[in-house]
């Protein structure tokens, strides 16, 4: 892969983004459906009320799903990654970008993690393990989420072909 080039996560990684937050969007369509079916039994003169409070749910749901497709849109769009001479380094954030660097001769391992709907969407997740770290311990790995299935190979044996070149140069 070619240095310095900023590289993104690829389509099917926003699929996985709405995902991730879609739960608060499930229960905000639950709960307006039910007051919906329940307004039959409210007493009549409490009915305009009723209807307008449903009303408010839906429209509150419709506002959820914009700002939750938004958010994520966001996320994925300013999530890049790219090749240095010295690092691996991972770029995300929209309102504070934060860039994590993985120096090549410090990486350990480089996992692919595949959950069902990973899978199911076709992405992976690459997970840097650096030296020192420990198995359990999240604070020495890096993630890079939602990487298309082929690609997250080629970014896996290009990290780990740079790691043993960097390891055999100390």
């Amino acid at each position: 892969m070619e240095n310095f080039k900023k590289h993104s996560l690829g389509q099917r990684a926003l699929l996985r983004f709405v995902f991730k937050r879609i739960k608060i969007f499930l229960i905000l369509i639950v709960v307006a459906f039910a007051a919906w079916y329940a307004e039959r039994w409210v007493p009549g003169e409490y009915a305009p009320y009723a209807a307008y409070a449903v009303q408010m749910l839906f429209v509150v749901t419709a506002i959820t799903a914009a700002v939750l497709f938004l958010y994520a849109y966001l996320e994925y769009h300013y999530y890049t990654y790219s090749f240095t001479d010295e690092a691996f380094i991972i770029t995300y954030g929209y309102v504070v970008r934060n860039e994590v660097a993985a120096v090549y001769h410090q990486i350990q391992n480089v996992n692919i993690r595949r959950g069902v709907l990973d899978r199911f969407m076709g992405v992976s997740e690459i997970v840097i393990f650096m030296t020192g770290a420990d198995r359990t311990s999240h604070q020495n790995q890096i993630s890079l989420p939602a990487v298309g299935k082929t690609k997250a190979r080629v970014v896996q044996q290009e990290l780990l072909q740079r790691a043993r070149k960097h390891f055999g140069a100390e």
